[in-house]
């Protein structure tokens, strides 16, 4: 009788692990939200509750670094979203292309 308690606990143990799991884990693709609504574009986090705006400027931003000026210049003046993303997109992926 006690190994079977025993098996049981441990099938319960095992089975809420499963359920659970242990942690994101799962990988990050280019243009994905990571855990807490984080946007994360070519493997970097650009942080958490950015909206579309933001993450066009990051696109267009890292494509100006790789040769391919773009930029949505009305947005630029006037959208302070687009402007902070475009800005960090622009940052972070020149460094990431001169390492």
């Amino acid at each position: 009788m006690r190994l079977l308690k025993t098996t049981v606990a441990g099938c319960f143990a095992s089975g809420v692990l499963l359920l659970t799991g242990c942690g994101n884990t799962a990988p990050q693709l280019p243009g994905s939200t990571g855990g807490g609504d984080h946007y994360v574009y070519r493997g970097h986090d650009f942080g958490p509750d950015r909206d579309s705006d933001y993450r066009a400027g990051v696109v267009d931003g890292c494509r100006t670094t790789d040769g391919d000026y773009t930029k949505n210049h009305a947005l630029f003046k006037t959208n302070e979203s687009y402007h902070a993303g475009w800005e960090h997109g622009r940052l972070h992926c020149k460094s990431q292309s001169s390492s």
